[in-house]
């Protein structure tokens, strides 16, 4: 069986640097990036990790198209033989248990829709989020290319679904999951959830209640109602999460927001400006 993962990035050498020496441990034949016009080392960073393991894909457009970029990574994947993709962000980790049974995980994905819990840890990798978005957390992030569609490259928005069509019966694995990093620093994911408000706002004209409306049911006011993270899910893993002011800092998600919000989008995270 041939197994690949599937992940776009842009200006991610910091984050990478932390995550790719967790990456590199997985059993997988092939990482296919998609490399959406870094400015940053990301390409260098990758191949200090990675080595001939990976590949590295430029986009189509100038302009950032999700829907193209991911469906470049899995054309690429088809064309190569892959059997199933895993498609991981830069800022997630397959858990401990999904490594102890990554064979497992593979077979049962060639005839299976599996929906595996996602994890989101907040503030260190001891506690996950549990308020009500968080609760029934299935993603469905392994695709059987057999019985895997296309991406629908018409849609031209700034989030596309992040899962093409998979045409097999649905099975729910909690046991197994990803871990989604992103509010490990919960000072990061505020800003950054704003820095979406805020984007969506001036660069696609959104209106502020169909953007608050979108988020704010997410993001649950930084209430993450949390307990204590399974321990077959991370083991004795430890994660950095100062990796994340870091990033904060490279970005500047703070002076865009500054310069282009408006008051009625800042409904959490004002505490962190």
């Amino acid at each position: 069986m041939i197994t690949h993962v599937n992940c776009q990035v842009k200006d991610e050498a910091i984050l990478l640097d932390h995550v790719l020496p967790f990456w590199q441990e997985y059993p997988v034949d092939e990482f296919v990036f998609l490399n959406d016009h870094s400015t940053d080392n990301t390409v260098d960073v990758i191949g200090n990790y990675l080595g001939n393991e990976a590949t590295v894909l430029t986009p189509t457009t100038e302009k950032f198209h999700e829907a193209k970029n991911r469906s470049a990574m899995l054309e690429y994947s088809r064309d190569a033989g892959a059997d199933v993709v895993i498609s991981l962000d830069a800022d997630e980790l397959l858990s401990l248990s999904f490594l102890n049974h990554f064979d497992w995980v593979m077979h049962e994905a060639l005839d299976l829709r599996i929906f595996l819990y996602q994890y989101n840890v907040v503030g260190s990798m001891n506690k996950i989020r549990q308020d009500p978005a968080y609760i029934n957390n299935f993603r469905d992030f392994l695709f059987p290319l057999k019985h895997t569609g296309t991406f629908d490259e018409s849609q031209d928005r700034y989030h596309t679904p992040r899962t093409p069509p998979i045409t097999l019966p649905d099975v729910p694995l909690k046991d197994c999951g990803f871990i989604h990093l992103q509010a490990i620093n919960v000072r990061f994911y505020a800003i950054k959830q704003l820095w979406y408000k805020v984007f969506e706002y001036k660069e696609y004209g959104k209106s502020v209640n169909q953007i608050n409306d979108a988020y704010d049911s997410v993001v649950n006011g930084l209430k993450f109602d949390e307990i204590d993270t399974p321990q077959n899910i991370v083991g004795d893993w430890q994660f950095d999460s100062s990796v994340f002011d870091e990033i904060l800092e490279q970005r500047k998600y703070l002076d865009y927001i500054k310069e282009y919000g408006v008051e009625e989008l800042f409904t959490f995270g004002k505490e962190y400006f």
